[in-house]
Protein backbone atom coordinates (compact mmCIF):
# COMPACT_ATOMS: atom_id res chain seq x y z
CA UNK A 1 0.00 0.00 0.00
CA UNK A 2 1.72 3.57 -0.80
CA UNK A 3 2.78 5.90 2.06
CA UNK A 4 0.33 8.20 2.36
CA UNK A 5 2.63 10.28 4.15
CA UNK A 6 4.78 10.14 0.81
CA UNK A 7 1.82 11.72 -1.14
CA UNK A 8 0.63 15.00 0.73
CA UNK A 9 2.49 18.25 0.09
CA UNK A 10 4.87 19.57 1.88
CA UNK A 11 3.39 22.31 3.34
CA UNK A 12 0.91 19.07 5.21
CA UNK A 13 2.59 18.09 8.23
CA UNK A 14 1.99 14.18 9.55
CA UNK A 15 0.61 14.21 12.89
CA UNK A 16 2.43 11.01 14.94
CA UNK A 17 0.40 8.66 15.86
CA UNK A 18 1.08 5.10 17.99
CA UNK A 19 0.96 2.27 16.47
CA UNK A 20 -1.05 -0.60 17.22
CA UNK A 21 -0.50 -3.96 16.96
CA UNK A 22 -3.90 -5.40 17.25
CA UNK A 23 -7.59 -4.21 18.16
CA UNK A 24 -10.39 -6.53 18.89
CA UNK A 25 -13.48 -4.97 17.72
CA UNK A 26 -16.46 -5.09 20.20
CA UNK A 27 -19.93 -3.04 20.49
CA UNK A 28 -18.58 0.74 20.50
CA UNK A 29 -15.35 0.47 19.55
CA UNK A 30 -15.74 0.89 15.72
CA UNK A 31 -14.92 4.76 16.12
CA UNK A 32 -11.61 4.30 17.99
CA UNK A 33 -10.25 3.50 14.33
CA UNK A 34 -10.75 7.63 13.05
CA UNK A 35 -7.71 9.25 12.88
CA UNK A 36 -6.69 12.79 12.25
CA UNK A 37 -3.40 12.35 10.06
CA UNK A 38 -2.43 15.55 9.12
CA UNK A 39 -4.27 19.29 8.50
CA UNK A 40 -4.25 21.52 5.36
CA UNK A 41 -4.17 25.02 6.06
CA UNK A 42 -7.24 26.49 5.59
CA UNK A 43 -8.75 24.51 8.81
CA UNK A 44 -9.30 21.55 7.29
CA UNK A 45 -7.81 17.70 7.66
CA UNK A 46 -7.58 14.94 6.07
CA UNK A 47 -8.87 11.53 8.21
CA UNK A 48 -8.20 7.92 7.64
CA UNK A 49 -11.04 5.32 8.50
CA UNK A 50 -10.35 1.66 9.17
CA UNK A 51 -12.90 -0.26 8.07
CA UNK A 52 -13.57 -3.94 8.88
CA UNK A 53 -15.31 -6.67 7.86
CA UNK A 54 -18.82 -7.00 8.72
CA UNK A 55 -18.27 -10.94 9.97
CA UNK A 56 -15.33 -9.53 11.50
CA UNK A 57 -17.31 -7.15 13.91
CA UNK A 58 -19.94 -9.42 14.95
CA UNK A 59 -17.24 -12.43 15.51
CA UNK A 60 -15.03 -10.31 17.54
CA UNK A 61 -12.39 -11.79 16.07
CA UNK A 62 -8.77 -10.08 16.58
CA UNK A 63 -7.18 -8.05 13.26
CA UNK A 64 -4.17 -6.88 12.79
CA UNK A 65 -2.39 -3.45 11.89
CA UNK A 66 -1.09 -4.96 8.62
CA UNK A 67 -4.62 -5.87 7.55
CA UNK A 68 -6.39 -3.12 8.76
CA UNK A 69 -4.22 -0.74 6.45
CA UNK A 70 -5.10 -2.90 3.70
CA UNK A 71 -8.59 -2.19 3.68
CA UNK A 72 -8.42 1.73 4.74
CA UNK A 73 -10.72 4.72 3.44
CA UNK A 74 -9.29 8.05 2.87
CA UNK A 75 -11.99 10.85 3.21
CA UNK A 76 -11.64 14.51 2.92
CA UNK A 77 -14.62 17.33 4.51
CA UNK A 78 -16.68 18.94 2.44
CA UNK A 79 -15.30 22.45 2.77
CA UNK A 80 -18.95 24.13 1.40
CA UNK A 81 -22.20 23.24 4.15
CA UNK A 82 -25.11 21.18 2.61
CA UNK A 83 -28.02 23.54 2.22
CA UNK A 84 -31.56 21.83 3.69
CA UNK A 85 -33.77 21.03 0.87
CA UNK A 86 -37.43 22.08 0.92
CA UNK A 87 -40.63 20.66 -0.38
CA UNK A 88 -43.98 22.43 -0.59
CA UNK A 89 -47.62 21.23 -2.00
CA UNK A 90 -50.34 23.45 -2.90
CA UNK A 91 -53.87 22.47 -3.62
CA UNK A 92 -56.73 24.52 -5.24
CA UNK A 93 -60.09 24.33 -6.04
CA UNK A 94 -63.66 24.88 -6.25
CA UNK A 95 -66.31 22.49 -4.60
CA UNK A 96 -70.08 22.77 -5.41
CA UNK A 97 -73.08 20.76 -5.81
CA UNK A 98 -75.44 20.26 -8.97
CA UNK A 99 -78.93 19.81 -8.67
CA UNK A 100 -81.37 19.09 -11.23
CA UNK A 101 -84.83 17.65 -11.57
CA UNK A 102 -86.58 15.75 -14.73
CA UNK A 103 -90.52 15.42 -14.85
CA UNK A 104 -91.77 12.65 -16.62
CA UNK A 105 -95.09 10.95 -17.54
CA UNK A 106 -95.51 7.54 -15.89
CA UNK A 107 -95.63 4.88 -18.10
CA UNK A 108 -96.81 2.00 -15.93
CA UNK A 109 -98.23 1.14 -12.23
CA UNK A 110 -97.86 -1.30 -9.54
CA UNK A 111 -100.85 -2.51 -7.75
CA UNK A 112 -100.43 -4.60 -5.12
CA UNK A 113 -103.48 -6.64 -2.95
CA UNK A 114 -104.21 -9.16 -0.78
CA UNK A 115 -107.04 -11.66 -0.44
CA UNK A 116 -107.99 -12.26 3.58
CA UNK A 117 -109.91 -15.93 4.67
CA UNK A 118 -110.80 -17.04 8.30
CA UNK A 119 -112.24 -20.28 9.60
CA UNK A 120 -112.77 -22.69 12.05
CA UNK A 121 -109.54 -24.78 11.09
CA UNK A 122 -106.39 -23.99 9.44
CA UNK A 123 -107.11 -26.52 6.59
CA UNK A 124 -110.30 -24.41 5.91
CA UNK A 125 -108.54 -20.78 6.15
CA UNK A 126 -106.49 -21.93 3.34
CA UNK A 127 -108.78 -24.16 1.23
CA UNK A 128 -111.42 -21.02 1.39
CA UNK A 129 -108.24 -18.47 0.63
CA UNK A 130 -106.85 -20.69 -2.77
CA UNK A 131 -110.43 -20.54 -3.85
CA UNK A 132 -110.73 -16.84 -3.34
CA UNK A 133 -107.29 -15.95 -4.91
CA UNK A 134 -107.52 -18.22 -7.86
CA UNK A 135 -110.59 -15.98 -8.95
CA UNK A 136 -109.06 -13.38 -8.17
CA UNK A 137 -106.19 -14.26 -10.65
CA UNK A 138 -108.36 -15.36 -13.23
CA UNK A 139 -110.28 -11.88 -13.14
CA UNK A 140 -107.11 -9.93 -13.29
CA UNK A 141 -105.97 -12.40 -16.30
CA UNK A 142 -110.14 -11.16 -18.21
CA UNK A 143 -108.67 -7.87 -17.37
CA UNK A 144 -106.28 -8.08 -19.52
CA UNK A 145 -102.91 -8.27 -17.52
CA UNK A 146 -100.59 -11.59 -18.87
CA UNK A 147 -99.47 -14.17 -16.19
CA UNK A 148 -95.84 -12.29 -16.44
CA UNK A 149 -97.70 -9.18 -14.93
CA UNK A 150 -98.53 -11.02 -11.71
CA UNK A 151 -95.97 -11.92 -9.24
CA UNK A 152 -97.17 -14.06 -6.24
CA UNK A 153 -95.88 -11.89 -2.86
CA UNK A 154 -96.38 -13.69 0.34
CA UNK A 155 -98.60 -16.15 2.14
CA UNK A 156 -99.26 -16.51 5.94
CA UNK A 157 -101.29 -18.26 8.26
CA UNK A 158 -101.92 -17.18 11.72
CA UNK A 159 -103.99 -18.66 14.56
CA UNK A 160 -106.79 -16.34 15.95
CA UNK A 161 -107.32 -16.36 19.99
CA UNK A 162 -110.16 -15.87 22.03
CA UNK A 163 -109.52 -12.88 23.87
CA UNK A 164 -109.28 -13.54 28.02
CA UNK A 165 -110.48 -11.21 30.80
CA UNK A 166 -107.89 -9.60 32.34
CA UNK A 167 -107.82 -11.59 35.64
CA UNK A 168 -107.97 -14.85 33.80
CA UNK A 169 -104.52 -16.67 33.67
CA UNK A 170 -105.96 -19.68 31.99
CA UNK A 171 -103.90 -20.28 28.64
CA UNK A 172 -105.82 -18.46 25.24
CA UNK A 173 -107.83 -20.71 23.30
CA UNK A 174 -107.97 -20.55 19.43
CA UNK A 175 -110.99 -19.77 17.94
CA UNK A 176 -110.24 -19.44 14.38
CA UNK A 177 -107.65 -19.23 11.48
CA UNK A 178 -106.52 -16.31 9.38
CA UNK A 179 -105.23 -16.95 5.70
CA UNK A 180 -104.03 -13.88 3.56
CA UNK A 181 -102.92 -13.85 0.14
CA UNK A 182 -101.00 -11.41 -1.50
CA UNK A 183 -100.32 -10.35 -5.18
CA UNK A 184 -98.19 -7.64 -7.30
CA UNK A 185 -99.70 -6.91 -10.26
CA UNK A 186 -98.05 -4.77 -13.20
CA UNK A 187 -100.19 -2.35 -14.98
CA UNK A 188 -98.75 -1.56 -18.62
CA UNK A 189 -101.79 1.10 -19.52
CA UNK A 190 -102.28 3.04 -16.34
CA UNK A 191 -105.38 4.34 -17.71
CA UNK A 192 -106.85 0.79 -17.23
CA UNK A 193 -105.56 0.69 -13.93
CA UNK A 194 -108.76 2.24 -11.82
CA UNK A 195 -110.89 -0.81 -14.41
CA UNK A 196 -107.98 -3.63 -13.45
CA UNK A 197 -108.65 -2.38 -9.79
CA UNK A 198 -112.64 -2.84 -9.61
CA UNK A 199 -111.90 -6.42 -11.43
CA UNK A 200 -110.01 -7.70 -8.26
CA UNK A 201 -112.02 -6.73 -5.99
CA UNK A 202 -115.48 -7.35 -7.25
CA UNK A 203 -113.49 -11.17 -7.78
CA UNK A 204 -112.76 -11.43 -3.68
CA UNK A 205 -109.50 -8.88 -2.99
CA UNK A 206 -110.31 -7.36 0.23
CA UNK A 207 -107.39 -6.10 2.00
CA UNK A 208 -104.90 -3.38 2.28
CA UNK A 209 -103.89 -2.37 -1.40
CA UNK A 210 -100.89 -0.42 -2.44
CA UNK A 211 -101.10 1.43 -5.98
CA UNK A 212 -97.53 3.33 -7.16
CA UNK A 213 -96.38 4.55 -10.67
CA UNK A 214 -93.60 4.65 -12.80
CA UNK A 215 -91.43 4.37 -15.37
CA UNK A 216 -89.66 1.63 -17.68
CA UNK A 217 -86.79 3.53 -18.64
CA UNK A 218 -85.90 4.84 -15.09
CA UNK A 219 -82.08 4.15 -15.57
CA UNK A 220 -82.11 6.45 -18.50
CA UNK A 221 -83.92 9.50 -16.67
CA UNK A 222 -81.55 8.67 -14.19
CA UNK A 223 -79.10 9.57 -16.32
CA UNK A 224 -80.49 12.56 -17.51
CA UNK A 225 -80.78 13.85 -14.16
CA UNK A 226 -76.93 13.25 -13.11
CA UNK A 227 -75.84 14.82 -16.28
CA UNK A 228 -78.27 17.74 -15.66
CA UNK A 229 -76.89 18.17 -12.63
CA UNK A 230 -73.39 17.46 -13.50
CA UNK A 231 -73.84 20.96 -16.06
CA UNK A 232 -75.59 22.51 -13.26
CA UNK A 233 -72.31 22.17 -11.09
CA UNK A 234 -69.65 23.52 -13.66
CA UNK A 235 -72.12 26.46 -13.98
CA UNK A 236 -71.52 26.87 -10.10
CA UNK A 237 -67.96 26.78 -10.23
CA UNK A 238 -67.41 29.34 -13.50
CA UNK A 239 -70.20 31.55 -11.67
CA UNK A 240 -67.64 31.80 -8.35
CA UNK A 241 -64.43 31.45 -10.40
CA UNK A 242 -65.74 34.58 -12.44
CA UNK A 243 -66.16 36.40 -9.02
CA UNK A 244 -63.04 35.40 -7.61
CA UNK A 245 -60.88 36.26 -11.02
CA UNK A 246 -59.33 32.91 -11.79
CA UNK A 247 -60.54 30.45 -14.35
CA UNK A 248 -61.19 26.15 -14.02
CA UNK A 249 -58.68 24.39 -15.18
CA UNK A 250 -60.85 21.06 -15.30
CA UNK A 251 -62.81 18.10 -12.27
CA UNK A 252 -60.04 17.15 -9.97
CA UNK A 253 -62.94 15.00 -7.98
CA UNK A 254 -66.84 13.93 -8.77
CA UNK A 255 -69.25 11.59 -7.31
CA UNK A 256 -72.77 10.66 -6.98
CA UNK A 257 -74.41 13.15 -4.07
CA UNK A 258 -77.92 11.12 -3.51
CA UNK A 259 -81.15 12.03 -5.70
CA UNK A 260 -84.07 9.18 -6.60
CA UNK A 261 -87.38 9.58 -7.09
CA UNK A 262 -90.19 12.31 -5.79
CA UNK A 263 -93.42 10.54 -6.06
CA UNK A 264 -96.97 12.63 -5.56
CA UNK A 265 -97.84 12.87 -1.89
CA UNK A 266 -100.47 10.15 -1.58
CA UNK A 267 -101.66 7.33 0.32
CA UNK A 268 -99.21 4.40 0.14
CA UNK A 269 -102.66 1.87 0.89
CA UNK A 270 -106.19 2.33 -0.44
CA UNK A 271 -108.95 0.13 0.78
CA UNK A 272 -111.31 -1.47 -1.58
CA UNK A 273 -114.54 -1.13 -1.87
CA UNK A 274 -116.60 -4.16 -0.52
CA UNK A 275 -117.15 -6.66 -2.63
CA UNK A 276 -120.30 -6.39 -4.87
CA UNK A 277 -122.36 -7.95 -7.92
CA UNK A 278 -122.94 -5.00 -9.63
CA UNK A 279 -120.81 -2.95 -11.22
CA UNK A 280 -120.22 0.41 -9.91
CA UNK A 281 -118.71 3.63 -10.88
CA UNK A 282 -114.89 2.92 -11.82
CA UNK A 283 -112.63 3.63 -9.44
CA UNK A 284 -110.66 6.90 -11.01
CA UNK A 285 -106.89 6.33 -11.20
CA UNK A 286 -104.84 9.76 -11.89
CA UNK A 287 -101.12 9.01 -13.02
CA UNK A 288 -99.83 12.57 -11.87
CA UNK A 289 -96.21 13.12 -12.61
CA UNK A 290 -92.62 11.94 -11.58
CA UNK A 291 -90.07 13.91 -11.13
CA UNK A 292 -86.23 12.41 -10.57
CA UNK A 293 -84.07 14.46 -8.80
CA UNK A 294 -80.00 14.50 -9.33
CA UNK A 295 -77.46 15.23 -7.28
CA UNK A 296 -73.76 15.56 -7.94
CA UNK A 297 -70.94 16.76 -5.54
CA UNK A 298 -68.08 18.07 -7.93
CA UNK A 299 -64.17 19.46 -6.96
CA UNK A 300 -62.95 21.81 -9.81
CA UNK A 301 -59.24 22.44 -10.28
CA UNK A 302 -58.68 25.92 -11.40
CA UNK A 303 -55.34 28.53 -11.62
CA UNK A 304 -55.02 32.12 -11.63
Amino acid sequence: MTDVRRTLPHDIRPMRTSPEPSYRYGPGRLQSRWRTIARIPGGFSVTVLAVVAYASLHLGGTINTPSLQASTWLGIASAAPIAPQTATATASGITVTGESAVTVQPDVAYLTMGIRTEARTAREATESNATQANAVIDALKRAGVPPAGMRTLGLSLHPIFTPRPPNDNRPAAISSYEAIYRVSVTIDEITRAGEIYDAAVNAGANSAVSFATGVRNERDVTRQALEQAASDARGKAEAIALGLGIKVTGVAMASDDGGGIVRPETSDTVAPRAMAASAGPPTPVQAGELTFRGRVRVTFGTSN
